[in-house]
């Protein structure tokens, strides 16, 4: 019947079958209908007709029944005309549910593997661990009520949020807590645009609520405001500061010498209770051993941090041994740490030969030279050949290898790893000695080191070759005001170190570093003379002491003593020739170790260049995605005609799996190579590279990636954003342990939302029936009446 029906009003095939509620309306599109509105016309319409068909039979002179029978068929066909006029259509009101949804999202971050809530056996578990079970299966009171109201969503967060699919058996998939870092309102705002077009009831965060890094909560809150939707904190973990003992970086020189004191520094944080102790321990990686000092004692160190800001702890030792040393600091590890993966910490030195050949080039007997001279020969480290300009013929030049004239050749002068430059006037030598320096730095990785004097250095060298090889600017040197007048400096001076002095080993006199600050400060014997006019090199010289109060034609302080890198070899400029009152007025340690440290670091690249071959990583530890670089370098040019343009690497995990191979690249008219790559899994690893020729050995280098710890910085639950994020968005903090037992009602968004589904009747077919029915009904009895 309802087929029929359909097909009499025209209607889609299965429309009256359909479940809601029929109505007829009407959709009436009048002329100025918005001015005069469709009831006007409609009334006027009607009263037309009723007029017409008035007008038409009244003048009819048939019996008064038959002429209201046909007015009434006319009015009958007007008001169907009228009534199609109004555009009818049958419509069909229908309604459609859309769900309430909840979204539940669950911290990933690394700061959720920290072990700080108690279980129902009193005993402790993971963060995590402790979300996982309120979710799970057996204990799914809190899943239970949610779905009773709501549709249940779920996310796992850290930088971002990602939605994760659940079943019956399985309600949250494991997730391990692996995120680098932890952004809420950043993820809270990914999950509401992710559910727009959805009713979102509210949500739930299960997390620590500690941002890091830190955003500015007040703009993310207003963010998450416009969405309209409450959230609802659950703070998991402690309030408590967590214990916890982390090496947070290491580092020490890439090179030191045979039986010199090597110091490596390292930073250590403790977090947690006050008051506790924390032994540093220095040990050889490859045998695991603690490293001893001279008197047999391990080298450690006890600290008792009083806050949590970083404490710098100093082991220093003695190497014994010639060749690459692998050493690792190590915290001891205390009970309840939140990250036991942070304890240690390696690192890679490389023990030198400590005998330094120097050659010493003075030009006159000043009181620096005398000094020097002796405490030189004194040193057994130190072999030393000194070359006095302004000595007649006759004088037997002083040393542990006297000579007599200055190398005339690049053999005679790789005889020495450091040469060693006066108050020296550069027309004692030629152009091509000269030359043969600049050749013996840049290429031979040779030590260069000038000390500056009244007379000569280092105004005089201005043009020469050795100007480019100072790391300070000599153009605005000269000898005005320095003293040579006869004019008597009454005044002296102690130089100020710059951090870059204060971490070498140059002006370390004594082991404790409070002893050694307060001799640099109080004791230090002041000198007074000084080379005006110069300044760092930008970019090559660093200044490791400079003038406490005036300052260069930079606006600087004015240097004291800089060091710097000319190709291949290390150079340095002493701005004083002083420093003999240190041994004159303080005794001999303070001038020898500050002369002997000069000349090893000056003697380093000489050294390291006897192995003809260096491999080296940028830094010995990564943090997780960062580009690792490898740096090889050929500081023998025989050896560099020998080698090919790639070279080939291994990079091996702790237990000698090999993880990949990596090639380097020489460098375009260059002695190095050079490959990086990204370090996309954490671990320690070691890079090998094969024999590159023969007599060169196999090398390796030590790296390790780790995540980056500023999850575990500060790991305390942060309730105060927690609670401003439900505060501001109308929702309200739920507390773990209530969780599983009573939940605040979270009201339902569920809405019923009509369909309105409608089909035209004006054109349908049974209107054309009907009204040539009526149209001719009326005719034929006009005519069977005579009325036509």
């Amino acid at each position: 019947m309802n087929r029929i029906l359909e097909i009499i009003f025209g209607l889609d095939r299965g429309f009256l079958d359909r479940e809601g509620e029929f109505a007829l309306r009407f959709n009436p599109q009048w002329p100025f209908s918005e001015a005069i509105g469709a009831t006007v016309w409609n009334v006027l319409l009607v009263g037309l007709g009723i007029a017409l068909v008035y007008y038409v039979y009244k003048r009819e002179g048939r019996e008064r029944k038959v002429r209201i029978a046909l007015a009434c068929v006319r009015i009958a066909l007007i008001a169907m005309v009228i009534a199609l006029l109004n555009r009818p259509v049958l419509s069909l009101t229908q309604s459609r549910t859309e769900p309430s949804v909840i979204a539940i999202m669950i911290d990933d971050s690394l700061s959720m593997r920290i072990k700080d809530i108690k279980d129902k056996d009193d005993q402790l578990e993971a963060r995590l661990d402790a979300v996982t079970n309120l979710l799970s299966a057996d204990n799914a009171k809190l899943l239970t009520d949610l779905s009773k109201v709501h549709q249940v969503r779920f996310y796992r967060f850290n930088g971002d949020a990602v939605a994760i699919q659940s079943s019956t058996t399985q309600p949250v998939p494991q997730i391990e807590s692996s995120g680098q870092k932890t952004q809420v309102a950043t993820s809270i705002r990914t999950v509401m645009r992710d559910l727009q077009g959805q009713r979102l009831a509210g949500v739930v965060v299960l997390s620590d609520g500690r941002d890091m890094p830190q955003q500015s909560i007040a703009s993310a809150i207003d963010d998450l405001k416009d969405f309209g939707v409450p959230i609802f904190p659950v703070p998991v973990g402690s309030d408590q500061a967590l214990r916890n003992v982390e090496v947070q970086q290491v580092s020490a020189q890439d090179s030191i010498f045979l039986k010199d004191i090597a110091n490596i520094k390292s930073m250590v944080r403790v977090t947690g209770p006050p008051g506790q102790s924390v032994t540093v321990r220095l040990k050889d990686k490859k045998t695991g051993q603690v490293i001893l000092d001279p008197a047999g004692r391990p080298v450690e160190k006890t600290i008792s941090p009083t806050s949590e800001d970083p404490v710098e702890v100093e082991l220093q030792f003695i190497p014994t041994e010639v060749g690459a040393l692998d050493l690792v600091v190590e915290a001891d590890r205390q009970a309840g740490e939140i990250d036991e993966g942070d304890n240690a910490r390696e690192v890679q030195v490389a023990v030198l030969e400590s005998k330094i050949n120097v050659l010493y080039v003075e030009g006159y007997p000043r009181w620096d030279y005398r000094y020097l001279k002796n405490e030189m020969i004194r040193d057994k480290t130190v072999d030393i050949s000194c070359l006095l300009l302004s000595a007649d013929p006759t004088f037997r030049q002083e040393g542990d290898k006297p000579i007599t004239r200055f190398p005339e050749t690049l053999e005679e002068l790789l005889e020495y790893d450091v040469v060693l430059m006066g108050d020296v006037d550069p027309r004692e030598l030629s152009d091509n000695q000269l030359q043969l320096v600049s050749d013996f730095v840049s290429r031979r990785g040779g030590g260069f080191g000038m000390i500056a004097g009244p007379r000569f250095s280092p105004q005089a060298w201005k043009g020469t070759a050795i100007e480019a090889i100072l790391p300070v600017d000599i153009t605005r040197s000269d000898t005005e005001n320095w003293g040579i007048t006869g004019a008597t400096i009454a005044e002296g001076f102690r130089p100020a170190l710059t951090r870059e002095g204060r971490d070498s080993s140059m002006f370390r006199f004594f082991a404790d570093r409070d002893e050694n600050d307060r001799f640099l400060k109080e004791t230090w014997q002041p000198i007074f003379w000084y080379a005006h006019g110069i300044s760092a090199k930008p970019g090559v010289g660093e200044v490791m002491a400079e003038h406490p109060s005036e300052v260069g034609p930079d606006g600087r302080r004015a240097p004291i003593l800089t060091v710097g890198r000319f190709g291949a070899g290390r150079t340095m400029f002493s701005a004083i020739d002083d420093t003999w009152r240190w041994r004159f007025y303080t005794g001999e340690n303070i001038f020898n170790t500050y002369w002997v440290q000069n000349l090893r670091y000056l003697a380093r690249s000489r050294k390291l260049g006897q192995r003809k071959f260096t491999l080296a990583s940028q830094r010995p530890v990564y943090d997780l995605g960062q580009q690792v670089r490898l740096i090889a370098r050929a500081i023998d040019p025989q050896l560099l005609t020998q080698l090919p343009e790639q070279l080939r690497v291994q990079i091996t995990a702790a237990d000698g799996q090999l993880i990949r191979q990596e090639t380097m690249t020489r460098q375009e008219g260059g002695d190095s190579y050079l490959a990086s790559f990204n370090a996309d899994r954490v671990g320690k690893f070691t890079v090998l590279l094969p024999s590159v020729a023969p007599g060169i050995d196999e090398m390796s280098v030590p790296i390790d990636v780790s995540v980056p710890r500023l999850e575990l910085s500060t790991p305390q639950v942060d309730r105060a954003t927690l609670a401003r994020l439900a505060s501001e968005t109308s929702g309200e903090v739920i507390e773990l342990s209530m969780a599983s037992q009573k939940l605040p009602a979270i009201p339902s968004a569920q809405r019923l939302v009509p369909l309105i589904s409608s089909q035209q009747l004006w054109d349908a077919p049974i209107a054309l029936v009907a009204f040539i029915l009526l149209l001719t009904a009326e005719w034929v009895a006009r005519k069977l009446f005579g009325m036509v």
